[in-house]
């Protein structure tokens, strides 16, 4: 089995958007308190189980280890570049949002009629970035951790195309050129009309 290592996300108090990130080294001793009020050794799964014998974590490994397999292929040294096809027709977004976010595995109730149905997924956190390719003031990274964190994504990302919508409608009134600029395209049309530009 891999090693795994359990990390913590420690929040300036200052600033929500600056942090770091410390090894746990025993999972344990961290969170048995928040857990329940029993002293002693809880056994912790990758997946966030927890279990009062090391006999029980090892019976649940096997099969959170297949449950949880997935293959990550990466690039190896002959096929470690990306391409693309038809990038002329490519057209660049002013805006971009990159989302990520991250959810528990919960048991579901009893009642449900599907017995292969015995986890749903319970999100309680989402990060995002926000790319404007021509201003960088308008970039930035958001997070929220809640059970609620999901209508709150929703609500921003119709308030972000709210904003959005009423930059890109904005008319900019044209620059005027300088005089050297008049006659720099004033020259490139002349070279044109005559047949004389690249690649004639």
């Amino acid at each position: 089995m891999d090693k795994h290592a359990n990390l913590l996300y420690v929040q300036d108090a200052q600033d929500n958007n600056v942090g770091h990130f410390a090894y746990i080294k025993n999972l344990s001793r961290l969170v048995s308190s928040q857990i329940n009020k029993k002293n002693g050794q809880k056994y912790i799964c990758r997946c966030l189980h927890y279990f009062y014998t090391n006999k029980k974590l090892e019976a649940h490994s096997v099969d959170c280890q297949r449950m949880n397999d997935c293959a990550i292929v990466l690039p190896n040294e002959e096929d470690k570049w990306l391409q693309f096809t038809h990038y002329n027709r490519k057209e660049r977004m002013p805006f971009v949002v990159y989302a990520d976010l991250e959810c528990i595995l919960q048991k579901t109730e009893e009642e449900d009629d599907d017995p292969k149905l015995y986890q749903c997924h319970q999100v309680f956190s989402i990060g995002y970035y926000v790319r404007c390719f021509y201003n960088d003031s308008l970039s930035g990274y958001r997070s929220r951790r809640d059970t609620d964190c999901i209508s709150r994504f929703v609500e921003e990302l119709r308030s972000l195309a709210y904003r959005v919508k009423a930059t890109l409608s904005r008319n900019v009134p044209m620059v005027e050129l300088t005089q050297d600029e008049r006659d720099a395209v004033l020259y490139l049309r002349e070279t044109v009309r005559a047949g004389r530009h690249a690649g004639s």
